[in-house]
């Protein structure tokens, strides 16, 4: 069995789950990425993950990365290929995108293991969603095949799955949703997700 290469929980309400899959121990380092937490507050945010880890006994290690210029910062990324596990935290995704997409920093993303909260996990896909009005965009490619997204309003989802079309199969993680790829996609918790194709129920 190769490497896990992405959990996507619905929110922190499953985060103890996705720490258990990744197998989090004492030995284990992870770095909280608070890039999409930008406006919400980068350092409040990786506190929060940094209080769910802690009985872990695992090393953390927070890096806000914020900003363009950061996102090609040699020391930001050596904090993020030398992690057993990077959680990504939620937040505006589109600003997320744009300081992953095409920097070194979004590089190592693609390198390495992930754990991504939230809609954050939008942003990983070769399309991804944007939360202004569920149109579909350009993210950064980690996977082709499939379109993350958390629940929104019946009219933008409607809109959503229209403009998708039979083409992609589009995932809406529920809060207490879990989900992971290693090159095939795996459902773990399924008590609130969602998966359809041009709006009819299908599965992964």
């Amino acid at each position: 069995m190769g490497v896990l290469k992405v959990i996507f929980v619905g929110s922190l309400d499953v985060f103890d789950e996705a720490v258990a899959i990744a197998g989090v121990a004492p030995a284990t380092r992870v770095c909280v990425l608070a890039t999409a937490a930008a406006f919400q507050g980068a350092r409040e945010a990786i506190e929060r993950v940094r209080a769910l880890l802690a009985p872990s006994g695992a090393t953390i290690i927070g890096v806000e990365a914020i900003s363009r210029a950061s996102a090609n910062d040699l020391a930001v990324v050596e904090s993020v290929t030398s992690a057993d596990l990077v959680v990504l935290v939620d937040g505006a995704v589109l600003h997320a995108r744009s300081v992953w997409r095409g920097s070194e920093l979004g590089a190592a993303l693609a390198s390495v293991r992930l754990l991504a909260i939230g809609s954050v996990g939008s942003v990983l896909g070769e399309t991804m969603i944007d939360p202004r009005g569920g149109a579909p965009t350009t993210g950064l490619g980690l996977f082709d095949d499939v379109v993350l997204s958390v629940p929104a309003g019946a009219e933008q989802t409607e809109r959503t799955r229209g403009l998708l079309g039979r083409e992609l199969i589009l995932v809406e993680l529920g809060p207490r949703s879990v989900v992971t790829f290693e090159g095939t996609w795996r459902v773990v918790a399924r008590d609130d997700l969602i998966v359809t194709r041009a709006g009819e129920p299908t599965s992964l």
